[in-house]
């Protein structure tokens, strides 16, 4: 009759250690915890008997149930925030060359390293679909027409190229005039070290 009391325990913190971490455990013992409390309601059972009918049961159930049960409860058919690029149509913002050179792409105004899933070659400006997503790069393919992607984001890819051509030519045209400057005050700076010698 103690040994009741003994799997009544170990099911009920089996339960309660359950419900706090919910990771598919311990409710294992719970199980094989009501199984040995009654073989120890019958009277004449041993409780080494009772002990070994509790480790095979969880064993048996932590080795096969456990990850069925798993796959099923815990399934999420909700796509992650990266899943949801799969499917979308852009523009390559930088060509791929190969696996180890690879174009960018940009989505809600994050640009991604991009590659294809066969090595081939895409110029800049090549209308692609993001096959999936594997880390921090999206896998593409070439796509005939961009129809799915939203119109503002094609919008902002390409006042983006517009805006960054137009920031190298006008840092070109300032390293120019700095530079002209530069030499400008070289030069007055020699004639008035001359002036001065004289």
């Amino acid at each position: 009759m103690e040994m009741i009391w003994v799997w009544l325990a170990v099911v009920a913190v089996s339960l309660i250690v359950e419900f706090f971490t919910w990771d598919l455990t311990s409710i294992w013992f719970a199980v094989a915890g009501l199984v040995s409390l009654i073989l120890s309601a019958i009277d004449g059972i041993n409780w080494v008997w009772q002990l070994g009918v509790f480790i095979v049961i969880s064993a048996l159930l932590i080795i096969f149930v456990r990850q069925i049960c798993r796959k099923l409860l815990l399934k999420s058919d909700e796509k992650t925030n990266v899943d949801a690029f799969v499917g979308k149509k852009t523009t390559l913002l930088t060509g791929i060359v190969d696996a180890n050179n690879m174009g960018t792409v940009k989505f809600n105004g994050v640009t991604w390293n991009a590659i294809t899933e066969n090595g081939v070659k895409l110029n800049e400006g090549t209308a692609v679909e993001v096959v999936r997503v594997d880390g921090n790069k999206m896998i593409v393919k070439e796509t005939n027409s961009i129809e799915d992607t939203s119109d503002n984001d094609l919008k902002k890819n390409n006042e983006e190229k517009v805006i960054s051509s137009a920031n190298q030519k006008s840092s070109k045209n300032d390293k120019k005039s700095d530079e002209k400057v530069k030499e400008q005050e070289q030069v007055a700076s020699k004639k008035e070290l001359e002036e001065e010698n004289k």
